[in-house]
């Protein structure tokens, strides 16, 4: 029986969890306006890495707790050489803090994997992050054995086709071939959220055909559990097909309706429309 979202609302979190099933496995999120985010609460940026870490693991397990197994998070790309070096040093800290204390507890207590794809081991050997390589190693090695859930981070993986051309000389078929760009086989995408101008980038190869993509006006971190069973719920049961459509119809039934925007520049940066 379908619920009503009212109800829906009401649901405990591993009720969600055992409705959604295979619907919810896989779901691509996009961490976006992490600075606005930030800057909506301090503006000492000493406290950055902190607060944004703890912010990601929360809607990482938000996630995690209604049903979600694979969470794939584009986090970094090559936008951040054109904002100098002093910015790509503090991302590199950010991405380490991946392999700290605080983090490495919450892998091993949920027992998640974490999977880093895309060209980071270059692009931060490149420019003298070589410790940051090691740690960030040592991190997939250490969560390997985990099963429970899964992580996907992609660093530098907009680096265009090369590089996959190379790995595809090597893999049989399709799913060799994510397998190997990846780490781990990666089944289709159910959902992609994200906030801001609404891009698709950073997911190379990916089967995100029948993903339903959903965009958040505010920054992610802001993301409640609310708005996340409210698209859980959209995704489960709003999205029919058009087939099943009986009304009688004609053409002046499609007449002067407004034209949807995928977003819009304002004060607050760019937002989803």
């Amino acid at each position: 029986m379908t619920p009503s979202l009212p109800e829906w609302l009401t649901l405990t979190r591993d009720e969600i969890a055992h409705v959604g099933g295979n619907n919810l496995s896989t779901v691509v999120l996009y961490v976006n306006g992490t600075r606005r985010w930030f800057q909506s609460h301090t503006q000492d940026w000493q406290f950055y890495e902190r607060r944004s870490g703890e912010a990601h693991r929360r809607i990482s397990q938000l996630c995690y707790e209604h049903g979600v197994k694979t969470l794939i998070q584009p986090l970094q790309g090559y936008d951040l050489l054109g904002r100098g070096p002093e910015h790509f040093r503090m991302a590199a800290e950010a991405v380490a803090s991946l392999a700290g204390d605080v983090y490495r507890s919450w892998f091993a207590k949920e027992e998640i994997q974490v999977c880093l794809y895309g060209n980071w081991k270059a692009a931060f050997r490149e420019r003298g992050f070589t410790a940051t390589v090691e740690k960030l190693s040592r991190l997939t090695q250490e969560t390997r054995s985990f099963a429970r859930h899964r992580l996907l981070i992609g660093l530098f993986a907009d680096e265009g086709l090369d590089r996959i051309a190379a790995i595809a000389r090597e893999a049989p078929d399709g799913r060799q071939l994510v397998r190997a760009y990846y780490g781990v086989d990666v089944g289709p995408v159910n959902l992609v959220i994200g906030s801001g101008q609404p891009t698709i980038w950073d997911i190379p190869l990916l089967d995100i055909n029948k993903a339903s993509l959903y965009f958040l006006q505010a920054p992610t971190f802001f993301m409640t559990e609310e708005n996340l069973r409210k698209i859980l719920f959209d995704h489960l049961y709003e999205r029919r097909n058009d087939d099943e459509v009986k009304e009688d119809l004609t053409a002046a039934d499609w007449q002067d309706h407004s034209i949807l925007g995928l977003g819009k520049h304002t004060a607050r940066g760019w937002v989803a429309q």
